[in-house]
């Protein structure tokens, strides 16, 4: 396939998804290895309370490993990299596991490389949008190594880090009514940040 017809493909790919989910202000990423556990719950804890806002999981895409020779730009990354882009805030959600974000959340950030390569335009893009994370674990906090790659890959990219919400619960538990509660304090933290950050867009193009 030529570059020009490569191309092509995939603009049609992208307005297929969008004709079958939109762009939201707000897009959500889960990686898990239980479509039904504890990262699930907590994280519709929280996009219950948020306006305008899509979650997709990693295990319902088709999503290949990095690769230095970029053969699968045809797969889901980009049309959910594009999605990214037409939002204003991305919410990523994880488990811990072994002191790290998910296997399905690592292979979908190795390949954020794509966008400081062959996708640069689509990379910058993501500038000025707010990051945020959702995590569960066994312990009361999460090791201080797991944050850490989310919040400076937001950072490489120029985006706001909003902060990590994590909570901790047995196997298979219903929320208490403490994290419900925590959920919705989150949804709302994110919600203030975006109507400021929309307020202060207003004034910079009345003062334009």
């Amino acid at each position: 396939m030529s570059e020009g017809a490569e191309i092509v493909e995939f603009l049609r790919r992208i307005f297929e998804r969008r004709s079958v989910h939109p762009p939201a202000s707000i897009t959500g990423i889960l990686g898990s290895s239980r479509k039904d556990g504890n990262t699930r719950a907590l994280t519709d804890a929280v996009f219950q309370h948020l306006d305008d806002a899509r979650l997709f999981d990693l295990s319902d895409l088709s999503i290949a490993p990095y690769d230095y020779k970029h053969v699968h730009m045809q797969d889901d990354f980009l049309p959910l990299a594009e999605m990214m882009a037409q939002s204003k805030a991305i919410i990523f959600a994880s488990p811990v596991y072994w002191y790290s974000m998910s296997a399905q959340m690592k292979v979908f950030f190795d390949r954020l490389t794509d966008l400081t390569e062959t996708h640069k335009t689509l990379g910058r893009s993501f500038s000025g949008k707010a990051a945020y994370l959702v995590a569960t674990g066994g312990g009361k906090t999460p090791p201080p190594s797991f944050e850490a790659p989310f919040a400076e890959t937001a950072g490489y990219f120029g985006m706001h880090w909003g902060g990590m919400l994590h909570r901790s619960f047995g196997k298979h538990c219903p929320l208490a009514t403490e994290i419900k509660a925590d959920a919705t304090a989150f949804a709302d933290k994110i919600e203030t940040s975006l109507q400021a950050a929309d307020a202060m867009s207003a004034r910079g193009v009345l003062a334009a």
